[in-house]
């Protein structure tokens, strides 16, 4: 995927319009694959459960285990795909800053990549089941999409406010 959003972003002229766009689709990404690594968990419920049940050890512990888990996968996936939108797309500026602003964008895709993962989780840990879990997950990307005021810009939704006022 890396390299399909690195070509279509090749080389960007430096548009603040094409940069926030790539960097809307990187936060996009980071948060599908977040998604994905979270129906897992609900296999693993009925395991929670019992263990809770023995008193095994707190829920504490268990979420933060298997927080830490999930690290490892989130920083391949991360890395990997980063290090290829950042090169192809142009990110690098011949000002000589290019690895301190490297290494910026990999924290921002880390950070996105492990809240995105915890604020999922949520929805994991909430629902009865699988398909329920999914849905509320989709509508919660529905709303970071729409929310996000890449796809919707603020001045176009004033402008409609203001002419629905005028009518």
């Amino acid at each position: 995927m890396g390299i399909v959003a690195g070509t279509l972003f090749w080389q960007g002229s430096g548009v603040p319009q094409d940069v926030m766009g790539i960097l809307f689709q990187s936060m996009f990404f980071v948060s599908l694959g977040a998604m994905r690594k979270v129906f897992g968990q609900f296999a693993l419920r009925s395991i929670f459960y019992k263990q809770q049940d023995a008193n095994f050890y707190q829920t504490s512990a268990y979420v933060l285990g298997r927080s830490i888990a999930n690290i490892p996968s989130s920083i391949m996936d991360g890395v990997v795909y980063g290090t290829i939108v950042f090169w192809f797309v142009g990110l690098a500026h011949s000002d000589g800053a290019s690895i301190a602003n490297y290494f910026i964008f990999m924290l921002i895709i880390l950070v996105m990549s492990f809240t995105a993962g915890l604020a999922f989780s949520i929805f994991s840990s909430l629902t009865r089941d699988r398909t329920i879990g999914q849905a509320c997950v989709s509508i919660a990307i529905v709303f970071m999409v729409l929310f996000s005021g890449f796809t919707v810009s603020r001045h176009s939704v004033q402008f409609t406010v203001l002419e629905a006022n005028t009518h």
